[in-house]
């Protein structure tokens, strides 16, 4: 009785949760569609807050950014909505709106953007992809390359052993490149994780202190790693692959 108890508890207590979070999710929506975008902001981030990694969430916090003149922060979350669904075109759509708004406004104040627009070659061809889909075709195409190559022994006519050896090479090339799609969005290799910077002139320093030597300013959008949090600053690797640091507020994880 005391299990069945606890267990019902437990029931209502999640549905609980899940109706405060959609409640939240509904309270965004509707700030955003009155204008209200820093109401919106706050129900969105509380989302993602609570753990919530979901597209839509994603979409509309990158909208919400971008509304607010924060494109930065709309690049990082309309990424964020394309890996987990990689064929959303309005995300697309959003994403590279943002990366030309913030290209043209420092354009005006620099005289040059620094955005780039066009991702790697490796993250460009598996751009449609997700994780998990790209995975899932890894371990199929995988699996059905060892099955025609155990197969093939059995195969007494040469016609049917041509074509399981050539549907076994087949399957093989394509679970290499499912792995390499796999590599490409786990980023194997590379020292920490893709990070984008969120603030116009983020101050580089050589330490996590604000006394530590500047090194220089990175501009919103740019694309780092980060290496790691300590304290109020965070450890980035810039694109010219320098150790570096920068206030934690002005760097954030895609």
């Amino acid at each position: 009785m005391r299990l069945l108890a606890l267990l019902l508890v437990l029931s209502f207590a999640g549905r609980a949760h899940a109706d405060s979070l959609q409640d939240v999710f509904k309270r965004g929506n509707a700030a955003f569609a009155r204008g209200d975008h820093e109401a919106a902001l706050e129900e969105f981030s509380a989302l993602t807050e609570a753990g919530i990694d979901d597209p839509d969430v994603a979409f509309n916090l990158a909208s919400t950014y971008g509304a607010l003149g924060r494109y930065g922060q709309a690049i990082r979350y309309f990424q964020r909505s394309l890996r987990l669904d990689p064929g959303d075109a309005a995300a697309r759509d959003g994403l590279r709106l943002a990366r030309e708004t913030l290209g043209e406004r420092q354009a005006r104040a620099r005289g040059e953007a620094i955005v780039v627009d066009r991702p790697p070659l490796t993250e460009a061809v598996f751009s449609f992809f997700s994780a998990d889909q790209l995975a899932w075709g890894l371990l199929i195409t995988a699996w059905l390359a060892v099955g025609l190559l155990l197969a093939l022994p059995a195969a007494r006519v040469e016609g049917v052993r041509l074509g399981l050896g050539i549907g076994a090479a087949l399957f093989a090339a394509l679970a290499l490149t499912a792995a390499l799609g796999v590599g490409a969005k786990a980023d194997w290799g590379k020292a920490g994780t893709r990070a984008l910077i969120v603030r116009e002139g983020a101050q580089v320093r050589e330490g996590p202190d604000d006394r530590a030597t500047l090194l220089g300013e990175l501009a919103e959008g740019e694309a780092v790693r980060l290496l790691a949090r300590e304290g109020r600053f965070a450890r980035i690797l810039t694109g010219g692959e320098r150790e570096a640091y920068v206030l934690g507020s002005d760097v954030g994880e895609l």
